[in-house]
């Protein structure tokens, strides 16, 4: 008799836990805030963007952060001598030699001011020394008494002066100038290997053949 109730209420007990929903079937429940066909949506579209464009929009901000600044309208000077603040200097295109004197500082105590053309036109690369009041500035070799540099008796040195003139650029102007017996004009060194019409147009008001 005991055995019969217990069976009774244990089948009574799983009758209960069935009908209360405990026997059904598990379902599964989206919690995304996007629908499938969104997110499918969304990934079509980054995948197209980076196809045509070929960054991900991470990727192209930050090649727009690590873009050059070179041929942007500035050059780069470096004042040194009898200025405050001696060092390379940032200019837009164009800038005159009193311009990087004041972006350096302006001139020291007892600068020579007289012995630099402060009107001058300057161009990438270009070294602006002020001297002190009666400094004797030493002339490189092959520059004349205006200060320009004579292409045909300048050696290694006085060219590597020149704006855009490196070592190597030099060694060519060397070579041409004794292969063809000098230079006759300013506008043959664009003759020379490597050199361009624009490097003529950074030099030409600082060279000569006279």
């Amino acid at each position: 008799m005991r055995k019969t109730k217990c069976g009774l209420i244990l089948v009574c007990f799983w009758m209960s836990l069935i009908l209360s929903g405990c026997g059904r079937s598990k379902e599964i429940l989206y919690f995304d805030r996007e629908s499938p066909d969104e997110m499918y949506t969304q990934d079509m579209r980054e995948y197209t963007d980076v196809f045509l464009n070929g960054d991900s929009p991470e990727e192209e901000q930050k090649s727009r952060q690590e873009a050059p600044t070179e041929a942007d309208g500035r050059i780069y000077v470096h004042v040194c001598g009898r200025v405050c603040q001696p060092g390379v200097v940032i200019l837009p295109e164009g800038s005159r030699a009193w311009e990087a004197v004041e972006a350096a500082g302006g001139l020291a105590d007892g600068a020579w001011e007289a012995a630099v053309n402060l009107a001058s036109v300057l161009q990438d690369g270009e070294k602006l020394y002020i001297p002190a009041l009666g400094e004797v500035v030493v002339q490189q070799a092959g520059e004349a008494e205006n200060g320009l540099i004579n292409l045909n008796t300048a050696d290694a040195a006085g060219l590597q002066s020149l704006p855009g003139i490196g070592e190597s650029r030099a060694a060519d102007i060397l070579s041409y100038r004794e292969k063809s017996g000098g230079f006759r004009s300013v506008e043959e060194i664009m003759q020379v290997p490597g050199i361009k019409e624009s490097t003529f147009e950074k030099i030409r008001d600082k060279i000569t053949v006279d």
